[in-house]
């Protein structure tokens, strides 16, 4: 049982109900539920957690009150990827790292960046994208359903390929 006072748990159910963080609304129903009289183990049951979660939110709860519902920082792994160093390697090319390229792959990035050494493609895509950086695929050659591309492009025959006419963009061949 916890003992709380009639504004704790008012403010206990209001948690419960509109809290942002679910994480919060679930310590906030297990210790309205305390609050009414209910015991440990039959929250625990009743919301899927353990027994010692559940004493742990209380004890937190009275000690600290509301802001012991919050998670502490420093829980988890901690990140293995450096912002700092993929971003130092993304602002060059991969020339400047020997590699003939002149595009990034995500296969690269894992063998120039010491702190992304080891990460799958998918895993190097989820760095960037939760250090707010991109990546987009790019495209080794440009193709066109249009049959008249070639001309378009200022491309006369196969043998003036290589050879652009003067003024006409060639093709730019990338990886």
């Amino acid at each position: 049982m916890l003992k709380a006072t009639s504004d704790e748990v008012r403010e206990l159910e209001v948690l419960m109900k509109r809290a942002p963080k679910a994480h919060i609304r679930r310590k906030a129903m297990a210790l309205w539920n305390l609050a009414q009289g209910r015991s440990q183990r039959e929250v625990a049951v009743f919301l899927g957690a353990s027994r010692a979660s559940i004493q742990d939110w209380k004890r937190r709860f009275e000690t600290e009150g509301v802001a012991g519902l919050e998670l502490r920082p420093g829980r988890g792994r901690p990140r293995q990827a450096q912002l700092e160093e993929v971003e130092a390697v993304l602002r060059q090319t991969p020339h400047n790292f020997g590699i003939p390229q002149t595009r990034w792959t995500l296969e690269l990035l894992t063998q120039v960046v010491p702190s992304l050494k080891g990460f799958t493609p998918s895993g190097v895509w989820r760095v960037l994208h939760r250090y707010g950086l991109s990546y987009k695929r790019g495209q080794p050659v440009v193709h066109s359903p249009d049959p008249a591309y070639v001309q378009k492009r200022g491309f006369e025959d196969s043998a003036s390929r290589s050879h652009p006419k003067p003024g006409a963009n060639g093709l730019a061949v990338h990886g």
